[in-house]
């Protein structure tokens, strides 16, 4: 086993990770807004946090696949 910080991820596990949070949180989301407890602003509210928490984990996996690019050289 490797020291602390020196083990290593396949980055196809962190995209998988990604993929597979990104959905369940989008099941929650239609789960939660088809029980009609919610107004609609409530739900385009929820929707438009569900999008940016998305689009900072997509940023994050495509910072560091780039990264990951640039080390392998």
């Amino acid at each position: 086993m490797g020291e602390l910080g020196q083990q290593t991820v396949p980055f196809s596990s962190l995209g998988s990770r990604a993929a597979e949070d990104s959905f369940a949180s989008l099941k929650e989301l239609v789960e939660k807004s088809k029980t009609g407890e919610e107004s609609d602003t409530d739900k385009k509210i929820n929707l438009l946090k569900y999008i940016v928490k998305t689009q900072q984990r997509m940023l994050r996996l495509n910072v560091l696949a780039k990264w990951c690019q640039q080390v392998s050289d």
